[in-house]
């Protein structure tokens, strides 16, 4: 079976420097979100290493956006609302529900780091319930649909506009009640639809 890491280089080939780095920081960031928060000798942790692939985080100011990025998502962990509406049984892993997550919660967010990293936070779930119901190809839309998203949106240039992935690091000068504020009111915005179907 193709490695994961493999199909997200070739998702993201092509002239962009910006959106090739934001694949393999994407997928890094699952890696090693996934690596920090399940046991490693739990069978979904298995099935994604399996699965996904493991990469070394080769250049130095990806892996420093990686760390930040996962301390950013960690305080997103303690935020009840959101956990509440990704853990609901109404919320299925599917390529619809995640793209009602993600444009509902992009729907009015003015751009923060803390929202790029709720946008791979979000697809990081996704990718762990995807993987509950063992389904690869799942995980792969997941991240085909992440990508095309980033370019198509304003949050690949607002991306360049700050310097590139490595610019990451100045969201720790930004309060996160802020940034998790403005995150929160989108995810509010989902609940409520998804309750409603």
């Amino acid at each position: 079976m193709e490695a994961l890491l493999d199909y997200v280089v070739r998702i993201g080939s092509g002239n962009d420097q910006t959106l090739d780095a934001g694949s393999a920081v994407l997928f890094n960031f699952i890696f090693e979100w996934l690596h920090q928060h399940l046991d490693k000798e739990a069978e979904i942790t298995c099935w994604l290493q399996n699965n996904l692939g493991i990469v070394e985080k080769s250049d130095p100011s990806h892996k420093d956006a990686i760390e930040c990025m996962v301390r950013i998502a960690n305080e997103m962990e303690g935020n009840e609302e959101l956990q509440g509406m990704l853990n609901s049984a109404l919320l299925n892993p599917t390529l619809e529900h995640y793209i009602l997550v993600v444009n509902g919660t992009f729907s009015d967010v003015t751009l923060s780091w803390g929202s790029v990293v709720a946008l791979f936070y979000v697809a990081c779930r996704f990718v762990v319930k995807a993987a509950e119901i063992n389904s690869v190809d799942l995980v792969r839309s997941i991240i085909n649909w992440t990508m095309p998203f980033i370019r198509k949106t304003c949050i690949l240039t607002w991306i360049r506009e700050q310097g590139g992935w490595g610019a990451i690091r100045s969201y720790f000068g930004t309060p996160t009640w802020q940034t998790v504020g403005v995150f929160l009111a989108g995810v509010l915005t989902v609940g409520l639809v998804l309750y409603k179907m």
